[in-house]
């Protein structure tokens, strides 16, 4: 089985008027039974308008960053970079709520998608946050710094999340990930305040890892 993290840098958070501007992903694979990790793929896309200073302080990528006549990032390019071979099972991204609103299920043929932060939420209730740098740290991954870095660039982040991703599939396999990311979340503050009763006898599947 192959697992494909993905994540996406963009002018904006919204397709209608924001583009992709760049792509990384990392494969997480099943061999002989245990789960690894490959290779960094990662590619700039020339927005076809300005890069606004909002845009630049999220990821810090200015127009001299881009390879001039480059093709932007079309549905095609990005279907081809997505499906690329070997070919995904599933595809997965620490907020898939947002890269889903780029890679379409046009795009992805419709492949399923595994949402670290959704999971997160559910494995590790206690975890202070659940943004993918907070859960690196809190689940004191040990990475490659170099590759890590800078945070908000699509490879950098693709690689942290398939490192969390990693940490999830030791609990629990990629059927029952699925599951935990197509379930409904209930903040805990939210449960209190309607009146239902939180279990705080978690099941060992949602116990954090503290190896």
């Amino acid at each position: 089985m192959l697992l494909r993290v993905i994540d996406l840098e963009t002018t904006g958070a919204h397709p209608q008027t924001s583009e992709v501007i760049e792509f990384g992903s990392v494969d997480v694979s099943l061999n002989d039974g245990s789960w690894q990790t490959g290779a960094i793929t990662s590619r700039l896309f020339p927005p076809t308008g300005p890069l606004t200073p909002e845009t630049q302080a999220v990821h810090h990528l200015t127009d001299a960053d881009f390879t001039p006549g480059s093709p932007s990032a079309t549905p095609q390019i990005l279907r081809e970079m997505v499906l690329r071979a070997p070919r995904p099972d599933m595809l997965v991204a620490h907020h898939i709520a947002f890269e889903r609103h780029f890679l379409t299920d046009a795009v992805t043929d419709a492949l399923p998608w595994l949402c670290t932060l959704r999971i997160a939420q559910k494995l590790w209730p206690d975890a202070p946050r659940h943004t993918n740098q907070i859960l690196r740290y809190w689940l004191r991954l040990d990475l490659d710094r170099t590759l890590a870095s800078p945070a908000h660039r699509a490879a950098p982040d693709a690689y942290v999340t398939a490192h969390i991703l990693m940490r999830q599939l030791e609990t629990a396999p990629p059927e029952t990930l699925l599951e935990l990311t197509r379930a409904r979340h209930v903040r805990r503050g939210a449960a209190l305040r309607s009146g239902r009763a939180m279990n705080t006898e978690q099941p060992r599947l949602f116990a954090r890892n503290e190896d």
